[in-house]
Formats: structure tokens, sequence, C-alpha cells
């Protein structure tokens, strides 16, 4: 019979307890001894490895955005400077749950589709990995505070300050300084690898005008720095950093008071204004209306500004300085130097105008303006008399005697065909046709009945109002064209302004006029604005005076220049040779041009006026031209209020 089990058998049950105890005793040795192995094997083997993860999560290295460049006018007013802004942005390696977050932002700021939408943009051309993006530009004082109460709640979302592009004129400056918005892929793609480096830590690039000229100059180099973060990608300290070089601060020839007067001169008709000094080819102006504010595109205009601006039937975002291309008479002076050059006429010789002018041969009339106001002529009239009474007969007759040919190697000379403006990239180069020209754009031979137009300026011949500034300057100059050219120096540390030295335009030296031929031309245009009315010739004035004589306020200085009035459609005429006079829509009506100068000797300023749709040259287009010569030669008269006001009140 076996042995019963004892229940107080405490040797037993001490021999069981020891030997469980044993068994965990080893268990735990083996334990610890692994867990040490390990903290050995990850602290001493590895210690290496996970020191650089992290720092790497610890440690951040990042891009430093280097301040853009300033832009001044020639006399030290800001035409584009920078602006401390509060934005709203993202490090999406730390933001957890970002849809969260915005839901929650929503609820405390105003944050919009569209700015979620631009910021999934902005992230998905992100090129470093740990660097923020905005989310949202100019936050309030409130919404910072709201921001700041709620951070907890925001991991990988931070309030960061920036310095952004501002213009102080708006509108008024828009087309010619032009403005920065944020860089798309097309550009960071066209990028050399350097230079994408150093758009690194940069949302904006120039996009139009200067800022897109000489953004090489007014970029800057980037810099960098290495930061400790917090877990929810905070900055904590800076540990080493490699400071940005900023921009080239930039001086251009523009005259910020001449700017603004252009534009008030031009009132609310659509047009542009141009103005250059004769003696350098400096832009002291240059005005396109209507025109916009180039702020909303600095830190990304939204889709409502952006159809608003497509859907104004005056197209705002059009540089009708640069790109408007209709000259009318005022290129009549300059088919008067081209006869006298090639010596197709003298200064004596006349032709008969009686009212048209008809091609050999042919029986259709092209009409003298005289014509629709009571079928007469200027009879017998010489190039002096022709260029300040504006007949068109007589330029019909001097362009079909020079022909296309001599017409096209002579206006090439004073830059009409190309874009001769140094800096302006932008600008048409406009068209001077020639038989070539026709064949090559258009499959067409030249013929005989389109030159007479030529003539006049209602052909095929465009130019736009910055060319006409710059040729009207350059009979101003006696006869020397000087390029167009926005910048004038740049700003050393110092403070001091290098001004910048661009070549001389060498092809213009093939047919430069000579003295005589220029000051006959150029005295003709004087008599444009001061020629009074003679009793012993009919209409013997020219054709700006009665305007300046009804003003009732007699010029200070010497001013020539010629208008010039485009036809947007053909007139009906009947077999009589009445025209239809009915009213017009404003969309149909002529164009109005006018070029300007001062006629001193040493003169100081050029102007082109384009009116679009505007009528008569020297009925409305003149007005604005010597508005414009009067606040840049006689300033004392102009009631213009203090620079600093206007930038204050515009905004």
């Amino acid at each position: 019979m076996a042995e019963k089990f004892k229940l107080n058998d405490h040797e037993r049950e001490t021999l069981i307890f020891n030997g469980r105890m044993i068994v965990a005793g080893v268990f735990i040795f083996l334990l610890i001894s692994c867990l040490i192995a390990w903290m050995v094997y990850l602290q001493v083997y590895r210690y290496d490895y996970f020191a650089a993860r992290s720092d790497g999560n610890r440690l951040h290295s990042q891009y430093v955005p280097p301040n853009r460049g300033l832009i001044y006018d020639r006399n030290g007013v800001l035409l584009a400077d920078n602006r401390p802004i509060f934005n709203l942005t993202v490090v999406r390696e730390t933001a957890q749950s970002l849809d969260i977050s915005l839901d929650l932002l929503r609820s405390v700021i105003n944050l919009t589709d569209d700015d979620i939408d631009q910021y999934r943009t902005r992230q998905s051309r992100r090129a470093v990995p740990h660097t923020s993006v905005p989310l949202r530009y100019q936050l309030t004082e409130e919404e910072i505070a709201n921001i700041a109460v709620n951070q907890h709640l925001l991991p990988g979302i931070a309030v960061e300050a920036q310095l952004v592009r501002h213009y102080p004129f708006d509108a008024s400056s828009a087309h010619a300084i032009g403005y920065v918005s944020e860089i798309n892929k097309d550009e960071m793609s066209a990028m050399s690898v350097e230079t994408a480096a150093n758009y690194r830590g940069t949302h904006q690039i120039g996009k139009t005008g200067i800022e897109k000229t000489y953004e090489d100059l007014l970029h800057g180099q980037v810099g960098y720095e290495t930061v400790e973060k917090n877990n929810r990608g905070q900055v904590m300290r800076v540990l080493d950093r490699t400071d940005p070089i900023p921009g080239r601060d930039i001086v251009l020839h523009m005259d910020a008071k001449l700017q603004v007067a252009a534009e008030r001169a031009l009132g609310d008709r659509r047009g542009a204004v141009v103005a250059i000094d004769p003696a350098t080819g400096g832009v002291l102006a240059m005005v396109s209306k209507p025109g916009y504010d180039p702020n909303l595109f600095v830190t990304g205009i939204s889709r409502a500004q952006l159809a608003e601006l497509n859907r104004s039937g005056h197209t705002p975002l059009f540089n009708r300085a640069v790109a408007s291309r209709v000259p009318g008479s005022t290129i009549k002076p300059f088919i008067g130097l081209a006869g006298l050059y090639n010596e197709t006429i003298t200064p004596e010789t006349e032709i008969y105008d009686p009212g048209y002018f008809r091609l050999q041969g042919r029986t259709r009339p092209y009409y003298d303006w005289t014509w629709w106001v009571d079928k007469s002529g200027h009879g017998a009239i010489d190039l002096r008399r022709a260029i300040y009474q504006s007949c068109n007969t007589y330029f019909y007759q001097l362009a079909v005697n020079l022909g296309i040919e001599k017409i096209h190697d002579y206006l090439v000379t004073f830059g009409f065909g190309t874009n001769a403006a140094i800096d302006i990239p932008e600008a048409s180069a406009g068209i001077v046709p020639s038989e070539k020209w026709k064949m090559e754009n258009r499959g067409e031979i030249w013929y005989s009945g389109e030159t007479p137009y030529e003539g006049i300026g209602n052909g095929i011949f465009q130019a736009t109002t910055l060319q006409m500034a710059a040729a009207a300057a350059a009979i101003a100059n006696h006869g020397v064209l000087r390029q167009p050219r926005m910048l004038r120096g740049t700003i050393g540390s110092d403070g001091e302004v290098t001004d910048v030295i661009f070549p001389d335009n060498a092809a213009q030296q093939q047919l430069l006029p000579s003295q005589e031929q220029i000051e006959i031309v150029r005295n003709a245009m004087v008599d444009v604005v001061n020629k009074p009315y003679d009793s012993e010739h009919r209409r013997h004035e020219g054709s700006a005076y009665p305007v300046l004589r009804e003003s009732g306020h007699p010029l200070e200085y010497p001013m020539g220049g010629k208008s010039g009035t485009a036809q947007v459609v053909q007139f009906q005429v009947d077999s009589a040779g009445n025209r239809d006079n009915g009213e017009v829509d404003e969309q149909f009506r002529t164009h109005a041009m006018f070029i300007a100068f001062d006629a001193s000797e040493k003169s100081r300023i050029a102007v082109a006026v384009f009116v679009e749709n505007g009528g008569g040259g020297g009925s409305v287009a003149f007005p604005v031209a010597r508005e414009v010569l009067d606040a840049y030669l006689v300033p004392e008269t102009q009631n213009y209020p203090e620079l600093s006001v206007v930038a204050e009140n515009d905004h």
C-alpha cells in the first residue's frame, strides 16, 4: 500500500519552493543578462548609429533665405521694399493627423480651401525634407494668439516671421517694376543645379518687369543653419549658422514723382505713357492703364482675385506701354527724315494736296484728313508744313517715291522693328514691313497700293509706345538714339551708387541723319505745338496749337511734338467721298497718340502717349503729354502730394 501524502510535509514543500525559486532566479538572471547584453550592444557597438539617428531627429539643417535687394528711383524713393509678416507653416514630417489639425485651424482662424490647395502645391514641390512650408500668409495678431492657445494640439505647425516684397505705389508702378510671386515647377526645373540650390528656402521669384530682369542681382545668396527642434518640430536653439548674402539694392532711372504725374495725367482712360531721358536713354516713367496691385501676387493671388482681374474687359494685366502697337501719324517725322536722307525730297520740295492722293493709273483715292472737314486740301505744301499740319497726302506721295524697302531700311535705324530696349525683354519688337517680311510672314507679295498707308502709320507698320518715346528722344537728342534702359546702377555697402555702363547702339550709326536734316524735322515738330494761325494761309497752324491756345496756359519751355490718330475700323465711304460720321461704339473709336520732347538744346525729356479708343491725338493725347512735361520741367507749378502721402493713401 502506497505511502500517504502528508498534508503538513514542510520538508517537501520547501524543496518544491526552492526549486521554483531557482528556476525563476535563473530565468530572471537570463533576462537581465540579455537586457544587459542588449544595452551594451546598443550603447557601445551601435552607439554611432543611434547617436546619428538621435541627432537626425533633434538636429536639423535648414536654409536661410536672403533678404531681397531693394529698388529705388533716381531720387532715392523706395519703389520696392521688404516688409515683415507672420505666416502659418507646416513641417509635414512632424505634423501628426494633419487633416485633424486643419479642421481645428479652420475653427480658430480664417483658413480657406484655396489656402489648403496652395499649401499642397507648395508641399509637392518642396525640395528639402523637414523644412517648413507656408500654409497661410499674413496672420493677424488675433489669429496668432488663437494659434498659440491651441499650439499643444498642433504638432508640426508653427507661426514664423518672414520678409516679403511690398510695392508702396501698387498700380502706379506695376507694369514698370513688375512683381515677385511663388516659384512654380517649370521655373525650378529650368534652373541649373547650382541655381536651384540657391532658391531652397525661398518661396518667391521675379515674374515680370525689373523684378524678373534683374533677378540675379536682387535675389542674393542663400544661407544655412543647424537648429535643435523638439518633438513638436519647434526650434529650440540655433547651433550653427552661415548668414545669407542679401541681394543688391538697385537704382533705376525712373522718377517716382513723374510716374505718379503720368498716371494721373492719363486719368481713367486706357492707354500708356512712356518718358525717356534723351541723353542717356533712361526710362523716367512707364505707365500702363488700367493697372493692377502687384502686392496681390507676392504671397499667391487667390482664385477669386485672379478671376476678377481676368473678367475685367480692360485687361489690366496687359502692358500697353510695351505691347500696344499703333503709331498713326506720329511716324510722319521719321518718314520725312527718310526722304531727306535718301535725297528723295529736299526741305523745299512741294507737292499739291487737293485733299486726296491717287496712285498713277488707279482711281481709288487715299483721303487726307481735311477731306472729311470741308472737301479741301492743303494746297502746295512742303515738308515742314506737312509735318506740323499733319498732311496725309504729302506722306502718301513721299512713301510711294521712297518705296517700301527704303522706308524699311531707314526706320530700323530708329529702333523700330526690334526690341532695342536693353533691360525690358518683354517689350514687343513691332513690325517694319518689307517685301521679304510680307512673303515670310504672310506668304504674299507686296502690293503697291499698300505703300501709301505706310507713310502715315496706318498700314502694316507697328510700333509700341516705348519705341515711339525712344525715337522721339533721338530727335530731341539731335539724331542720336540711346537704347531705352531701366537700370541706372547698384548701391554698394558704402551706400554709394555705381552706375552701370551699357554699350552704345552701334546699329544706328549706319544711317545717321545730318544735323541739318534733324533740325528741319525738329523745328517742324516745334511748330506742331507752337505755330499760330497765319491769315495768309488757310489753317496754317500746328495741329496741337489750338488745344494749347484754348488751355490759356502758355508753355514755360520750348516743346516739340507730333500728334497721331489710328483707325480701329475702316469707315464706309460713298461714291461722293462722304464718310458715315454716325455715333461709334467706344471700342471702335480711333486711338490717340502724341510724341513730345523738351526742345531745348540739351533736351531733358521725351514722351510718348497712347490713349486707347481716345479719339484725336492733338485734342486728347497732347494735353496728357503736356502735363507730363510740365511735371518734370516746371514741378513747382504742379499740385501733386508728397510721395509718402501717395503711397500711404494707396494702401
